[in-house]
């Protein structure tokens, strides 16, 4: 199956149809749609509302279950109606609305939760749209079977006696939980960015390949995600997209640069690697032992600079760790950013990309949303900046490029918005919501 047959967005697009195909269009759509199965229709009271004795429609029969409510002795409270006024119609917001999904969600048995998950799933499989079939592309296209890729394993750190003999300060693991951890931690990984969505997957540039993250099961993290409107396995998909990108042309850098951060002290501090430290862009200690590592492994340079490093050696030996992390770290962001507007279209970038958003959808809209035909128009480091730039001013020249680029973006949105429909429409079924209101139960009389 050719990729342009079934992925480009101008073609395979449900951003003008809503879960009732009997929907109109929003205005300014010009996509064709496609057919989506109807939801199934919701019950619906029949019988008349007057105070008098309610019949059926034929004339005859007992009143709907949901008229005897107050007969039935249902505590309904009356209002005055001064008390009236206080209360201001308006729409939740989607707080509001996501915060009342997730009571619902939490008060199910774990049982319910994995059915409704798992039905959930089942629907954003058949909802055909272009989200969908992007989703299903990457993940029919994957050999190995998810359950062989290994889980988060703890982080390896330079070896002070090899890499630094002179001044072998002992490494020595520091307590996750522990304050000032925490507050390290928090000081270099929000330096590139936040995101709303929480992935259980994520690509190893030192390894090639996938790892599992300790909350990849969590059905709690699995349905806020679907709150934000993505499917089951976007995470899964993210990561191998990624993975098609990386042509491990600098694996031997990003292995030097994976291991982990520690201080002057010796402290090692845990799920923090020195490639994070440098993408922080704060104020980093350097010990020895790190700093030599890093071209005793990438450059395999044992020579140049020694234990202990003289300071009118600094420049130079920090110079050169500055340029082999420009190297990784354009590489890593441009491939990083690009799999993140893969299957999402309004979505965080990282490590200040965010205004290339657009341009990113246009590039996957210029190559069919193929990660293969993408891998090899990409740039090395040294290319970088001119590849951006020229992407960028082409659109001058060539606005439909960019307007594709828009259009793939809001497909994507609009396919966002119907897979949080669909999530919200199975807790329904479960009654979820009835349960935390505390209504009587529905039995669709």
């Amino acid at each position: 199956m050719q990729p342009f047959q079934i992925l480009s967005s101008s073609l395979l697009c449900a951003s003008c149809a809503s879960l009732d195909a009997s929907e109109p269009a929003a205005p300014g759509a010009s996509l064709a749609p496609v057919a989506v199965t109807a939801e199934p229709a919701l019950p619906t009271a029949q019988g008349s509302t007057q105070e008098t004795q309610p019949v059926s429609p034929a004339g005859a029969g007992s009143a709907p279950d949901w008229l005897g409510r107050e007969q039935r002795g249902a505590p309904y409270a009356r209002a005055k109606a001064e008390s009236l006024a206080v209360l201001i119609p308006r729409e939740p917001t989607r707080a509001e609305a996501d915060a009342r999904a997730r009571r619902a969600f939490g008060a199910l048995k774990p049982g319910e939760q994995k059915e409704v998950l798992e039905w959930f799933d089942f629907e954003c499989k058949n909802l055909g749209t272009f989200q969908s079939g992007l989703l299903r592309y990457v993940l029919d296209g994957e050999e190995r079977d998810p359950k062989e890729w290994p889980d988060l394993a703890p982080l390896a750190w330079f070896d002070p006696e090899l890499h630094a003999p002179a001044q072998p300060i002992p490494r020595e693991p520091l307590e996750a939980g522990a304050a000032e951890v925490a507050a390290v931690r928090n000081q270099i990984l929000s330096a590139a960015g936040s995101r709303a969505l929480d992935g259980g997957w994520t690509y190893d540039y030192a390894t090639r390949g996938l790892v599992r993250l300790p909350n990849e099961p969590d059905l709690e993290r699995m349905f806020q995600n679907g709150l934000l409107g993505m499917p089951p396995n976007w995470d899964l998909a993210e990561a191998l997209v990624e993975r098609a990108l990386d042509d491990g042309s600098l694996v031997k850098t990003f292995q030097a640069f994976a291991h982990a951060y520690t201080d002057r002290w010796g402290g090692v501090y845990p799920g923090v690697t020195l490639f994070d430290a440098h993408a922080s862009n704060t104020q980093l200690e350097m010990p020895d032992v790190d700093t030599l590592g890093l071209v005793h492994e990438a450059l395999d340079d044992w020579s140049t600079w020694k234990s202990v490093v003289p300071p009118n050696q600094h420049e130079s030996l920090y110079g050169k760790i500055a340029e082999l992390f420009a190297q990784v770290h354009r590489h890593r962001g441009l491939r990083t950013n690009l799999a993140r507007a893969y299957l999402c279209g309004t979505t965080e970038l990282r490590d200040s990309y965010q205004h290339n958003l657009d341009n990113f959808h246009a590039l996957w809209e210029s190559a069919s949303s193929d990660p293969a035909q993408l891998a090899a128009r990409l740039p090395d480091p040294e290319g970088w900046y001119d590849f951006l730039q020229s992407w960028a001013d082409s659109f001058a020249s060539d606005v439909e490029v960019y307007h594709k680029g828009l259009v793939r973006r809001a497909t994507l949105d609009q396919n966002s918005n119907l897979v949080r429909q669909k999530l919200l429409w199975i807790l329904d079924q479960f009654q979820a919501f009835r349960r935390i209101e505390k209504l009587p139960p529905f039995d669709g009389q």
